[in-house]
């Protein structure tokens, strides 16, 4: 992806090419017709509403619509671009928005329904700069409560279902988001992740999730307001999309500076290519985890695939995954400890905070000094992952693993 430009792209295929309904089209090439006007942003707008009247009340990924607003944006771009004015990378193109961050104007749930009141007085960071880029808000993806759940379910909006299969979760917490756009109800989707709620429902609905790292995307939100340790340097922002190619074209339009948000970075996205063979790390076994055949199929047909586009390929072991996720558990566990299990039993909803009180239990807290000592033991373990990265920049492994970890032990012991 070094040196793509998003701003001036020309179309990957000619619109005679394309399928007839708009919300088959992904969002580089809506984005690139719009400017060529050889289509309306109303046309795509109105083609993604009509498709989420068809298929969002089965999975019902898209829990508040704001569809006459779409449409009224949406032609106020296409007036804008008629008048020659200056456009972003996203004019026109629809878009949707996870329940957890705030939209001006709009109830800002997080799927708690002690939350339905709670108006966003601004936008937030990320919905500023999406609105900066052009892109058209079509309504808000669900989300477990407080994002705290690996699959998408709660008491004020329903559950969210897999669109290929009712009896596969579509994840959490982002389940929304991906679905939304597993489904063709937007080409592109906001989505957050602090533990695998961008990549996960990514993976368990087929497309792709970008999990940026933390400060790439300006992630402050006026109903938050400040944020503990983990989230600021842990929680991460980035696009669901169905392209390789859109999820760069979203990261672009999500990642513009916001000086509310002090952990923003200023990472360039375009760098010129040294011309040398990128140099992949295949991981096919993963500690303490028993990898399915046909799992290991697919990673190795990848790599031969990588392989014959002049990738070179190494099969590697992976630094600790397992030390990662207990350490990751231990900081946020203790954080958790210091008031948000008071934030959701104020909810007096018994699912999320029977959920929560596991999450407490299942790992010690830390004192002052343990948890001084685990972010030194983070600080290491980055630099170790860093030096793993310089060398191999594309890595080629199992896109989920389950992990008998610390706090499974605690738990069984707890529960006995």
């Amino acid at each position: 992806m070094s040196g793509m430009d998003v701003s001036n792209s020309t179309p990957a295929t000619a619109s005679s090419e394309l399928p007839s309904e708009i919300w088959r089209w992904d969002a580089t090439d809506i984005a690139a017709h719009i400017r060529l006007r050889t289509i309306a942003s109303s046309d795509a707008v109105q083609s993604c509403l009509d498709r989420i009247a068809e298929v969002n009340p089965h999975p019902n990924a898209i829990v508040h619509m704001v569809a006459n607003n779409a449409l009224r944006e949406a032609k106020e771009a296409d007036v804008a671009l008629k008048n020659n004015a200056s456009i972003g990378p996203l004019h026109g193109v629809p878009v949707t928005i996870k329940l957890n961050v705030d939209v001006r104007g709009e109830a800002t749930t997080n799927g708690v329904a002690a939350n339905r009141n709670l108006i966003a007085p601004e936008d937030s960071a990320v919905v500023a700069n999406l609105r900066k880029a052009g892109a058209i808000i079509l309504g808000r993806t669900n989300t477990p409560p407080f994002c705290h759940r690996w699959f998408t379910e709660n008491p004020l909006h329903g559950r969210t279902l897999n669109p290929w299969n009712d009896d596969v979760t579509p994840g959490g917490s982002s389940g929304g988001a991906a679905v939304s756009v597993a489904a063709g109800m937007c080409p592109l989707a906001h989505s957050t992740d602090i533990a695998g709620s961008t990549r996960y429902p990514a993976h368990a609905c087929g497309v792709v999730g970008l999990r940026t790292t933390p400060g790439r995307v300006p992630a402050y939100s006026p109903t938050v307001g400040a944020r503990l340790f983990a989230p600021q340097t842990m929680s991460a922002q980035g696009p669901i999309a169905r392209t390789i190619r859109d999820a760069y074209l979203g990261l672009a339009a999500m990642s513009p500076r916001d000086t509310r948000d002090p952990m923003w970075v200023d990472a360039r996205l375009d760098y010129p290519d040294d011309g040398v063979p990128v140099r992949v790390a295949l991981i096919e076994e993963v500690e303490n985890v028993i990898i399915a055949p046909e799992v290991k199929a697919a990673l190795i047909q990848a790599a031969k695939w990588l392989a014959e586009a002049g990738y070179e390929i190494e099969s590697v072991r992976s630094p600790s995954l397992h030390a990662a996720a207990e350490l990751w558990l231990f900081i946020a566990r203790t954080e958790a400890g210091t008031g948000m299990f008071a934030a959701v039993a104020a909810t007096k909803d018994p699912i999320i905070s029977s959920s929560v009180h596991d999450f407490l239990c299942s790992a010690p807290a830390l004192d002052v000094t343990g948890y001084v000592n685990a972010l030194k033991q983070r600080d290491a373990m980055r630099r170790e992952r860093n030096m793993f990265l310089s060398r191999y920049p594309l890595i080629l492994m199992p896109s989920r693993a389950n992990f008998h970890s610390v706090g499974e032990r605690i738990c069984s012991v707890r529960n006995a």
